[in-house]
Parts: C-alpha cells; sequence; structure tokens
C-alpha cells in the first residue's frame, strides 16, 4: 500500500483549490458586469445582458480566428465584404469619410415577414494601443440623413457595435464583438430570443471568411478605405 505524506496533501489540497478559483473566475468574469453566458460553442463563447436604456438585450461574443490581426482588420476595412460575415446583412457600403478621423458607412439588414427590412448609417472610428497590441473599432448609429431613405425599410438610429481585436500571437488573434441595436417596431421580446445569433454567427462567419481569405490570398487585392485609426486614449469610452 502506498501512502501519501502530510506535504504531499497539502500540495495536492492546494492544486485542487487552485483549479477550483480558477474555473469560478472564469465563469463569473462577465456576470459581474451583468453578462450572462448563453452559448459556447465551436469556439465562440456568447453573452447577454438587459441594456440600461432598453428593454432589448445586448450581445457579446469572442472567438479566437488564426490569422494576424491586420488581416483581420484589412477584411473588415472593406465595407461590400460585411454582408459575408455580419448577421443577416445583405449589403454595406463605405460612404464618405467624415470630420476627425472618422467614417460613415451604411448598412442593410433582412428581416422576416411581416416587417419591412431594416438599415442604420454607422459613424465609425478606431483606436490602437500598441502596448496592449489592441485595436478597437466602435460604431455608432447616425440620428441624421445622410444617407436617402430606401422604400419599405426602417431606418434605426439607435445602435452601438464595438469590435475589439487582440493579438495573441503573429497568427492568432482574439476577436470580441458587442452590440445593441434597436430595430424599431419590433416587440422587445422576439429581438431577445434570437439576439445570441448576433454574435454567434458574425463571429462564426467572420472566421470563415478569414481563413478562405488567407488560404487564396484574396485579402491581399482588397482596394478600400481603410478605418483611420488613432491612439487610444480612454479605454473606459470604447470597452464594453
Amino acid at each position: 500500500m502506498k501512502y501519501v505524506s502530510c506535504r504531499s496533501k497539502k500540495f495536492l489540497r492546494f492544486i485542487f483549490l487552485f483549479i477550483l478559483i480558477s474555473t469560478c473566475i472564469s465563469q463569473n468574469l462577465y456576470a459581474e458586469d451583468g453578462w450572462k453566458m448563453v452559448k459556447n460553442s465551436d469556439g465562440i463563447e456568447v453573452y447577454v445582458r438587459p441594456h440600461k436604456n432598453s428593454n432589448i438585450d445586448e450581445c457579446k461574443g469572442i472567438i479566437t480566428i488564426p490569422a494576424s490581426m491586420d488581416i483581420i482588420l484589412r477584411l473588415m476595412s472593406d465595407a461590400p465584404l460585411s454582408k459575408k460575415y455580419i448577421y443577416s446583412c445583405y449589403e454595406g457600403v463605405f460612404i464618405k469619410p467624415w470630420e476627425k478621423g472618422h467614417v460613415v458607412h451604411y448598412f442593410a439588414f433582412k428581416v422576416p415577414w411581416p416587417y419591412w427590412n431594416r438599415d442604420i448609417v454607422y459613424d465609425t472610428q478606431a483606436k490602437i494601443n500598441p502596448e496592449l497590441n489592441r485595436v478597437i473599432i466602435h460604431m455608432r448609429a447616425v440620428k441624421e440623413a445622410l444617407v436617402p431613405y430606401r422604400e419599405k425599410h426602417v431606418r434605426m438610429t439607435d445602435s452601438e457595435v464595438i469590435w475589439i481585436l487582440e493579438k495573441i500571437s503573429p497568427n492568432k488573434t482574439r476577436v470580441m464583438y458587442h452590440d445593441f441595436y434597436d430595430p424599431v417596431g419590433i416587440p422587445p421580446f422576439l429581438v431577445n430570443l434570437f439576439i445570441e445569433d448576433d454574435a454567434y454567427y458574425s463571429l462564426k462567419n467572420l472566421r470563415y471568411l478569414v481563413i478562405d481569405s488567407v488560404k487564396d490570398s484574396s485579402y491581399k487585392t482588397l482596394v478600400c478605405p481603410e478605418i483611420p485609426i488613432s491612439a487610444e486614449v480612454n479605454n473606459k469610452d470604447f470597452i464594453p
């Protein structure tokens, strides 16, 4: 019969407690901010929480993509490609540069019958933190009619999207997607039923797009207006 020494018992107890505490911290990391994990599948974590000024929930998703941050940012800078990864988006257009390093984008989204499709105009800006190897893309809905209204489309004017790209290694990037939108005229309980799909499929589609673009090197041929990037100053304004 083998016996475990007192020192070994203490060591095993320490390892057990360390694993237990680490697991609790991991599970409650986002719960502290009201985030609740609703999906963890295919390498994608999805969280939701009530929005402070709405009955509609906001969502957040996290994924690790096997590609450099520069490649992902380059693909995301091409507005027409957004329809290949942003959930339910069928049109993305770069409208114009705006002021102080901002740009204007237009997006249109498919909505199931009996509702009309939705569209939106975003003021987009980006911040970079070289020390943290992080880029943050911040998009806020524009209330002004910078793009003419379309027939059988409802214009959304209350939305905020944040993309955070963090370099893990030269060929691996952690991507966080945070989204809130009010689709106007659709009951909040219906929107909340499918809100997790927004983050999950947007990130899943982005991963497919990036991997395919790396395989065929198509990202190298992109000719698109780049999102102007300035230095990150106030993290609290950008990180949800």
